[in-house]
Protein backbone atom coordinates (compact mmCIF):
# COMPACT_ATOMS: atom_id res chain seq x y z
CA UNK A 1 0.00 0.00 0.00
CA UNK A 2 2.86 2.23 0.27
CA UNK A 3 3.78 2.11 -3.95
CA UNK A 4 1.09 5.63 -4.55
CA UNK A 5 3.10 7.32 -1.84
CA UNK A 6 6.06 6.70 -4.10
CA UNK A 7 4.08 7.22 -6.91
CA UNK A 8 2.81 10.76 -6.23
CA UNK A 9 6.44 11.58 -4.53
CA UNK A 10 5.42 11.50 -1.47
CA UNK A 11 7.66 10.94 1.72
CA UNK A 12 6.01 7.68 3.73
CA UNK A 13 5.39 8.71 6.86
CA UNK A 14 2.29 10.57 4.53
CA UNK A 15 -0.83 9.43 5.88
CA UNK A 16 -4.29 9.43 4.15
CA UNK A 17 -7.44 11.24 5.83
CA UNK A 18 -10.70 10.79 4.14
CA UNK A 19 -13.25 13.16 4.42
CA UNK A 20 -16.73 13.50 3.25
CA UNK A 21 -18.52 16.84 2.59
CA UNK A 22 -21.15 18.26 0.33
CA UNK A 23 -19.35 19.12 -3.15
CA UNK A 24 -20.05 22.66 -2.48
CA UNK A 25 -17.49 22.69 -0.23
CA UNK A 26 -15.05 20.12 -1.87
CA UNK A 27 -15.14 23.11 -4.75
CA UNK A 28 -15.30 25.80 -3.15
CA UNK A 29 -11.76 24.49 -1.24
CA UNK A 30 -10.60 23.64 -4.38
CA UNK A 31 -11.20 27.17 -5.85
CA UNK A 32 -9.64 29.00 -2.66
CA UNK A 33 -6.32 26.50 -2.98
CA UNK A 34 -5.79 27.51 -6.59
CA UNK A 35 -6.69 31.15 -6.35
CA UNK A 36 -3.89 31.20 -3.12
CA UNK A 37 -1.58 28.89 -5.65
CA UNK A 38 -1.32 25.72 -3.54
CA UNK A 39 -0.54 22.59 -5.27
CA UNK A 40 -3.13 20.95 -4.10
CA UNK A 41 -6.14 21.08 -2.30
CA UNK A 42 -5.07 18.23 0.72
CA UNK A 43 -1.87 20.63 1.00
CA UNK A 44 -4.40 23.98 1.21
CA UNK A 45 -6.63 22.01 4.03
CA UNK A 46 -3.70 20.63 6.38
CA UNK A 47 -2.30 24.40 6.60
CA UNK A 48 -5.98 26.01 7.53
CA UNK A 49 -6.43 22.85 9.75
CA UNK A 50 -3.27 23.49 11.76
CA UNK A 51 -4.06 27.44 11.00
CA UNK A 52 -7.19 26.91 12.95
CA UNK A 53 -5.45 24.89 15.54
CA UNK A 54 -2.70 27.18 16.86
CA UNK A 55 -5.43 29.81 17.14
CA UNK A 56 -7.89 27.30 19.49
CA UNK A 57 -4.57 27.21 21.18
CA UNK A 58 -3.95 30.66 21.89
CA UNK A 59 -7.24 30.88 23.45
CA UNK A 60 -9.26 32.51 20.10
CA UNK A 61 -10.73 29.70 19.13
CA UNK A 62 -12.29 27.99 22.58
CA UNK A 63 -15.00 24.82 20.96
CA UNK A 64 -15.38 23.45 24.34
CA UNK A 65 -15.29 25.89 27.35
CA UNK A 66 -15.97 29.15 25.92
CA UNK A 67 -18.57 29.58 28.57
CA UNK A 68 -16.17 29.38 31.37
CA UNK A 69 -13.77 31.94 28.98
CA UNK A 70 -16.18 34.23 28.62
CA UNK A 71 -17.33 34.17 32.33
CA UNK A 72 -13.87 34.54 33.31
CA UNK A 73 -13.50 37.49 31.15
CA UNK A 74 -16.62 39.04 32.42
CA UNK A 75 -14.84 38.49 35.92
CA UNK A 76 -12.34 40.30 34.91
CA UNK A 77 -13.81 43.15 33.26
CA UNK A 78 -16.19 43.82 36.46
CA UNK A 79 -12.66 44.01 38.81
CA UNK A 80 -11.45 46.44 36.31
CA UNK A 81 -13.92 48.36 36.45
CA UNK A 82 -14.07 47.81 40.31
CA UNK A 83 -10.80 49.10 40.25
CA UNK A 84 -11.12 52.13 37.57
CA UNK A 85 -13.84 53.11 40.27
CA UNK A 86 -12.02 53.29 42.74
CA UNK A 87 -8.98 54.75 41.90
CA UNK A 88 -11.29 57.28 40.51
CA UNK A 89 -12.82 57.62 43.89
CA UNK A 90 -9.45 58.33 44.91
CA UNK A 91 -8.68 60.92 42.97
CA UNK A 92 -12.24 62.60 43.70
CA UNK A 93 -10.82 62.70 47.14
CA UNK A 94 -7.71 64.00 47.05
CA UNK A 95 -9.90 67.48 46.16
CA UNK A 96 -11.68 69.14 49.12
CA UNK A 97 -14.27 71.88 48.04
CA UNK A 98 -14.81 72.46 51.73
CA UNK A 99 -10.94 73.04 52.40
CA UNK A 100 -10.35 76.68 53.07
CA UNK A 101 -7.26 76.87 50.16
CA UNK A 102 -9.48 75.37 47.71
CA UNK A 103 -12.47 78.15 48.79
CA UNK A 104 -10.30 80.96 48.88
CA UNK A 105 -9.12 80.83 44.96
CA UNK A 106 -12.81 82.04 44.16
CA UNK A 107 -12.71 84.55 46.67
CA UNK A 108 -11.58 88.44 45.69
CA UNK A 109 -11.07 91.65 47.26
CA UNK A 110 -14.78 92.30 46.68
CA UNK A 111 -17.91 91.06 48.45
CA UNK A 112 -19.95 88.72 46.91
CA UNK A 113 -22.66 87.12 48.19
CA UNK A 114 -22.82 83.36 49.01
CA UNK A 115 -24.39 82.67 45.59
CA UNK A 116 -22.07 84.40 43.91
CA UNK A 117 -19.18 82.69 45.67
CA UNK A 118 -20.66 79.11 45.09
CA UNK A 119 -21.79 80.27 41.48
CA UNK A 120 -18.05 80.90 40.87
CA UNK A 121 -17.34 77.36 42.73
CA UNK A 122 -19.80 75.22 40.34
CA UNK A 123 -18.46 76.95 37.61
CA UNK A 124 -15.05 75.74 37.73
CA UNK A 125 -12.73 73.08 36.09
CA UNK A 126 -12.15 71.39 39.53
CA UNK A 127 -15.60 70.87 40.47
CA UNK A 128 -16.49 70.08 36.58
CA UNK A 129 -14.47 67.50 36.74
CA UNK A 130 -15.28 66.13 40.09
CA UNK A 131 -18.82 65.88 39.27
CA UNK A 132 -18.99 66.03 35.17
CA UNK A 133 -16.95 63.09 34.49
CA UNK A 134 -18.67 60.61 37.31
CA UNK A 135 -22.11 61.35 35.81
CA UNK A 136 -21.37 61.44 32.20
CA UNK A 137 -19.44 58.07 32.87
CA UNK A 138 -22.18 56.82 34.84
CA UNK A 139 -24.84 58.03 31.84
CA UNK A 140 -23.43 56.29 29.69
CA UNK A 141 -23.01 53.27 31.62
CA UNK A 142 -26.78 53.21 32.69
CA UNK A 143 -27.59 53.69 28.41
CA UNK A 144 -25.08 50.44 27.81
CA UNK A 145 -27.53 48.54 30.12
CA UNK A 146 -30.37 50.18 28.29
CA UNK A 147 -31.99 51.67 31.40
CA UNK A 148 -31.41 55.42 30.23
CA UNK A 149 -31.54 56.84 26.53
CA UNK A 150 -29.42 59.59 24.88
CA UNK A 151 -31.35 61.60 22.23
CA UNK A 152 -29.26 64.49 20.08
CA UNK A 153 -31.25 67.91 20.79
CA UNK A 154 -33.36 66.19 23.93
CA UNK A 155 -31.19 65.26 26.28
CA UNK A 156 -31.38 62.07 28.54
CA UNK A 157 -34.29 59.95 29.73
CA UNK A 158 -35.19 56.50 31.80
CA UNK A 159 -35.72 54.44 29.17
CA UNK A 160 -39.06 53.88 27.92
CA UNK A 161 -40.16 56.98 28.90
CA UNK A 162 -39.32 55.92 32.64
CA UNK A 163 -41.59 53.07 33.03
CA UNK A 164 -40.17 49.93 34.56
Amino acid sequence: MTGWKENMGMSQDTGLVKIYVPMSHKETWQEEADEKNYKSTSKYLHELIQEARAIRDEGFLAPQGSDQEVQRLKKKIEELEDRLSEAKQQSRDSVMIDDSAFLKQFLTEEYQTFDEVLQRVVESDTVDELLREPIEDELYFLAAREEVEFEHGHGWRLADGGEE
